[in-house]
Parts: structure tokens; sequence; C-alpha cells
């Protein structure tokens, strides 16, 4: 579910930038049958931190904005951090550290899960650069 929801960003964020004529930086899906996700779940000590950081959001909304960074909660389950800089490396770096300044392992954060995207501005900035983009943190494979 959460894979397909993710592929569905992932269309709409190539279809309105198509629609401006301009090309999208490729996005790499992990080329998985099954979603990375499936049966994973937390630790109860874990959820109880999740719980705490999402509990006020309902069935969403904004858990801390950055100037180059946001991270977004989606009800059930679903953690998604928009990058807005070109310098991908760092930021995703930057996320991941949030995360785990919250008590989150590498493990955990695949569970929770989390996932990044290109805020349109930024995938303009890169279109047609070559650059390559894991919608996944690169351990969670």
């Amino acid at each position: 579910m959460v894979l397909v929801i993710v592929i569905i960003a992932v269309t709409i964020t190539f279809f309105l930038l198509s629609k401006r004529g301009r090309e999208v930086p490729s996005i790499v899906i992990p080329d998985n049958t099954e979603s990375p996700f499936t049966g994973k779940t937390l630790p109860p000590d874990k959820e109880i931190i999740k719980r705490q950081m999402v509990g006020h959001l309902g069935d969403g909304g904004t858990i801390t904005e950055t100037p180059r960074f946001n991270i977004y909660y989606f009800a059930p389950d679903i953690f998604q951090v928009e990058i807005k800089t070109a310098n991908i490396v760092d930021v995703r770096d930057e996320a991941i550290t949030w995360f785990k300044d919250k008590g989150f392992s590498e493990n955990d954060i695949c569970k929770l899960p989390v996932t990044f995207y290109l805020n349109s501005e930024v995938a303009r900035k890169l279109a047609g650069s070559g650059v390559s983009f894991n919608t996944l943190p690169d351990f969670c494979r």
C-alpha cells in the first residue's frame, strides 16, 4: 500500500513537471516485487516515540520544517521528506539524522517508513543533469 502511494506521488510529480515541458531527474524506485515495508512493525518503545511525534496531527500534517527539508506525516503510517535544495545527499543525511536524534535506528527508519521526494523547484533545477534519486534511504533495501 505504501509503495503504491509512493509510486502515485512520483507519477504525479512527473506529470506536473512534464506539463511545463521540462525533464525531471531520474527517480529510482526500488525494483522489488514486494513492498519494502510489508510486514515490518516497530518495536513497542519506538511505536511510542512515533505516536508522540504524530499523535497531535490526526490524519496528517507537517512534523518539522527547515530551510533544507520538510517532514510530513500521512495516516496511517507514511513519513515523507521533501527535499528543498539541490544538495540531495547532505539533505537526506540531515533528515535521517533528525529521525535518529528522535531515537530511531536505521532499521526503525525503514519500518516507519520514511520516503524522500524532490520539491518541484529542485526537480526543475536538476532536470537533465543525470542525477539519480532514490525515494528510500539507501539502507532500506
